[in-house]
């Protein structure tokens, strides 16, 4: 009998440790992960789980990462989980290698992964050490590089356009526009550029006044006060080829090198090219309730200057409730913001789609007349709120075939300039964007930690070049975190005084009144139970 039961246990034992091995072999291929964040960070997309389905042969990614910088900081140990992640559901069309570079950096060097200082405390010294933290993508025999990653946020993004990029062997160009005399890439739109860089995008800045070139992919028109219709015919022409664009315009130009003097743009130039379009900007400015607190520098009665925080309804934030849930550029909204944006009316013509991206909330009014959005001019910004208030449309998208703004054949011409070559009668189906804000793409965002500015140029560029798919990558990793949330004033007020109320009054009372019937509570319970004790009663 013992040995029967001796028996049983081993065999139950045996039973256990082949079911705990087959368990760990099968959690090698197949895995299960519950992701309840809103917009679902830690589970990778479609466009990542059927990478493989576009690869030839297989991709090696390198992750080139320093062991000191992996004991210190979270990120690496996410991004090789990330990467592991990702090659298991490849079926090995993606192998996937971690390299410490410290002892020899040559082969990161010469991927371009960029070596950063970092400030290391051992032992009660601090010396500077030189680490790494990057991404090489390779195929065949070219390659893709990230040269610095520290998190995940959007990694996925960044990775499938790499491997796209390398196993396409195609980069798209993407050429910025400066319609802005004051203004310049390298000056005015840094963020910008590097946002497309590293989205994978080749950016190359273009001159007015010429031919848009043929390689290029995306053009981006940034700004118009400077554009005539001599400048505009170029870019009519590269639409008429069947090129994509996106606008950022405006119908009101503020100069913030003269104390935000503001004037509306001249008739023609490229808002008369929009205009045929179906897109109509407005030459005045709009005002919202939901706006940004923005720091000025005034000067003070006694001659020095301070900082003044001002509500500054010109600067509009976006609300998530009044943008278009069928685009997929706003399906998940991560915020924007608008500098001196004029209002955009769509008139459509045949053949086009369009559709409605963004407006602002209800209580948005105009500024037609005198305009005036100096910090000096408060008294001014509200002066036409009741008769134009309302909710205007600020950003539109179009796709469909539009004819020639020049096919009246009334070419325009510039003194000492080439003539203009007639532009085909029609385009080929094409794409384009239009927000009736110049500057919101502009470094302007950096002041206002508008960062997701940029992301949703990034999401315009990949709907623009028909990648749907990375869009939704993109969108859910990028988000307002800003705690301005409730914009409008009336609720704001209201929210502040019930705050102050809560926990300044109904917390302490809460708390006083239940220490006062828990004493009363215990004092009867006392007084109850002495006379069953032989107390007094």
């Amino acid at each position: 009998m013992l040995d029967t039961m001796r028996k049983r246990e081993r065999l139950l034992l045996a039973l256990v440790v082949a079911g705990l091995a087959l368990a760990a072999a099968a959690s090698t291929m197949y895995y299960a992960r519950l992701d309840l964040t809103s917009t679902r960070m830690f589970t990778l997309s479609d466009a990542a789980r059927k990478l493989r389905d576009e690869i030839p042969e297989s991709v090696r990614i390198s992750y080139f990462v320093s062991k000191s910088l992996a004991e210190r900081h979270p990120g690496p140990g996410e991004i090789e989980d990330f990467l592991r992640e990702l090659e298991s559901v490849s079926k090995g069309k993606i192998r996937v290698r971690v390299v410490d570079p410290s002892d020899d950096p040559a082969e990161a060097d010469g991927f371009g992964v960029a070596a950063q200082q970092m400030q290391v405390v051992e032992r009660s010294e601090q010396r500077v050490a030189i680490v790494y933290t990057g991404i090489v993508v390779e195929y065949l025999d070219r390659h893709e590089t990230i040269p610095s990653v520290l998190s995940t946020a959007t990694l996925e993004y960044e990775l499938v356009k790499a491997v796209r990029a390398v196993v396409s062997n195609d980069s798209q160009v993407v050429g910025l526009l400066v319609g802005d005399a004051d203004k310049s890439v390298s000056g005015d739109y840094q963020t910008l550029r590097a946002s497309l860089a590293r989205a994978g995008y080749e950016t190359r800045e273009l001159e007015r006044g010429r031919a848009v070139d043929d390689d290029v992919d995306l053009l981006f028109v940034l700004g118009n006060a400077a554009m005539d219709r001599y400048d505009a015919a170029f870019v009519d022409a590269f639409v008429m080829r069947g090129g994509k664009a996106f606008f950022a315009v405006k119908g009101v130009d503020v100069r913030a090198d003269y104390g935000l003097a503001a004037s509306a743009v001249p008739d023609g130039g490229l808002l008369s090219v929009l205009s045929s379009y179906g897109f109509d900007v407005e030459r005045s400015l709009v005002l919202d309730q939901s706006s940004l607190t923005v720091p000025f520098q005034v000067q003070a009665p006694s001659g020095s200057y301070q900082v003044q925080y001002v509500r500054y309804p010109f600067w509009v934030i976006v609300d998530e409730r009044f943008v278009s849930e069928d685009s997929p550029m706003t399906a998940r909204f991560g915020g924007l913001d608008l500098f001196w944006p004029s209002p955009l009316r769509l008139r459509p013509v045949d053949g086009v789609e369009y559709v409605e991206l963004a407006k602002t909330s209800p209580k948005a009014w105009l500024q037609t007349e005198r305009l005036a959005a100096g910090p000096g001019d408060q008294a001014l910004y509200a002066l036409e709120r009741d008769g134009t208030g309302g909710q205007y449309l600020l950003a539109a998208s179009a796709s469909g075939s539009w004819k020639s703004a020049f096919m009246a054949g009334d070419l325009p011409y510039r003194d000492g300039a080439p003539p203009i070559e007639p532009p085909r009668p029609e385009s080929p189906p094409t794409r384009m964007v239009v927000v009736s804000s110049a500057d919101f793409l502009s470094d302007l965002m950096r002041m206002s930690d508008s960062g997701f500015n940029a992301s949703f140029a990034l999401s315009a560029a990949d709907w623009l070049s028909s990648s749907d798919d990375l869009i939704a990558i993109r969108s859910r990793a990028v988000a307002d975190t800003r705690l301005n949330r409730v914009a409008d004033e009336g609720l704001r007020d209201f929210l502040v005084a019930l705050t102050y109320i809560v926990c300044l009054g109904v917390v302490p009372l809460g708390v006083a009144a239940f220490a006062l019937a828990r004493s009363a509570r215990r004092r009867r319970a006392e007084e109850g139970s002495r006379p069953s004790r032989g107390g007094e009663a």
